[in-house]
């Protein structure tokens, strides 16, 4: 077991004490004398459908001929025998990559706002406060890498934990600033605007006069994010985030909207070392003409999953890379405006490779879309990718109380 606690004395130690504990990360120097033994070199690639995603038009469409029109899949089921899978009829590209896949047809969590539910998916706890605030109070599952990990690698300086796209939930709340998601959105940032050797000495500066600074948790999380900044600018990082560097046969393959784009950078970046990858693709809270709303937003996505999910097992990087497609919730059957309102009950679930067996439907559910068969949640997701990662489900870090507390809180099940 890694463990990330030295001693009980420790956590009775009060005040500034506490909070220094948490400053210096227990947790990196627990795994350094360790060796992360127990780690393994694993990435997840986290797709989020933000705004509920329609589980009859995505990865669970009905293939009965019995079920109700309102509940049936706008423009019928693509489906693949071998496995049962039953794609919407826009997934042309991706359901022919259903022996490489798995979908969860049972995936539930029960609160259908926006806010709640993306929280609870994002940190596998759930918050009943509705406060702005309220958001905060746990870590992400990228952040929690991050801690594990290490904000960046320390082979060439990639982030741990790159996000595309905000989502909420997904900062590192009593982590620690340290531990947020690197943003590559403005390219120009990757590169000095003076010479190294001028960017080197800032650097070596700054360390200089951070020794005279009393320690803190916030200034330990500035330090921590500022050496990330120059991790990644210094070193060879940022010729993961070189998409110029692709053929651009592979660019075509996996197409030149901002999904293709985005899932072609996230292979890049777990080939160099990043852990986590997020990447937001909104649109789907369609309360009305749904069929219209498909027609523009699956087509993209469509060919660059299916690009992503065949270019990583080409490439030999499957069994490191877990990829996981879902959103906040799922939908219920055609309302009056033809479209589909909020449904808590099932929630789209597609996961791909890792070192799973592939080609599976997981659960089932009834025709009114209710869990009947293996019922799964958020904190089962995080169970998985705790699984996929090698971490220990009791892992513990201290927070900046001073207590220790666990990154996996409750009964978890793994679910591939």
């Amino acid at each position: 077991m890694i463990d990330f606690c030295s001693n009980r004395r420790d956590f009775l130690r009060v005040g500034a004490i506490g909070g220094g504990l948490s400053a210096i990360g227990l947790s990196d120097i627990s795994l350094a004398q360790q060796e992360q033994s127990q780690l393994k070199d694993s990435s997840v690639v986290w797709v989020w459908l933000g705004g509920g995603p329609t589980q009859f038009e995505t990865f669970h469409a009905p293939k009965e001929d019995s079920v109700p029109d309102e509940y049936r899949s706008v423009g019928g089921a693509l489906i693949d025998k071998p496995t049962g899978m039953a794609f919407g009829s826009h997934w042309e590209s991706l359901i022919k990559q259903a022996p490489k896949l798995n979908v969860v047809d049972s995936f539930t969590h029960g609160d259908s706002s926006h806010r709640q539910a993306t929280h609870w998916m994002m940190t596998s706890h759930y918050n009943k406060e509705r406060s702005q605030t309220s958001n905060s109070m746990f870590p992400s599952h990228g952040s929690i890498v991050s801690a594990i990990y290490g904000a960046n690698n320390p082979k060439n300086g990639v982030p741990t934990y790159v996000k595309q796209g905000k989502i909420e939930g997904e900062d590192p709340a009593w982590l620690g600033g340290a531990y947020k998601p690197f943003d590559p959105s403005n390219k120009d940032n990757l590169t000095p605007r003076v010479d190294v050797s001028r960017f080197t000495n800032r650097n070596d500066l700054l360390k200089s006069l951070e020794g005279v600074n009393i320690p803190s948790p916030s200034a330990n999380s500035v330090t921590k994010f500022n050496q990330q900044a120059f991790d990644v600018i210094l070193g060879t990082a940022k010729d993961a985030f070189d998409l110029d560097k692709e053929d651009e046969k592979i660019k075509e393959k996996y197409g030149k909207d901002s999904i293709g784009q985005q899932l072609l950078l996230a292979r890049r970046l777990c080939e160099f070392g990043t852990r986590f990858v997020t990447i937001h693709y909104g649109g789907w809270d369609m309360h009305s003409n749904i069929a219209n709303a498909l027609k523009g937003r699956v087509p993209p996505i469509d060919k660059a999953l299916a690009a992503f999910v065949e270019d990583v097992h080409q490439r030999g990087l499957n069994e490191k890379i877990l990829l996981v497609v879902t959103g906040e919730f799922g939908r219920t059957k055609l309302n009056k405006n033809a479209g589909r309102d909020h449904w808590p009950s099932i929630s789209t679930m597609l996961m791909s490779s890792g070192r799973y067996e592939s080609g599976r439907v997981i659960g089932a559910a009834d025709k009114s879309y209710s869990p009947i068969e293996s019922p799964f949640g958020p904190i089962d997701v995080a169970a998985t990718m705790f699984d996929h990662f090698g971490i220990p489900k009791n892992i513990q870090k201290v927070d900046n109380g001073g207590r220790p507390r666990y990154l996996l809180e409750g009964e978890a099940k793994v679910i591939l």
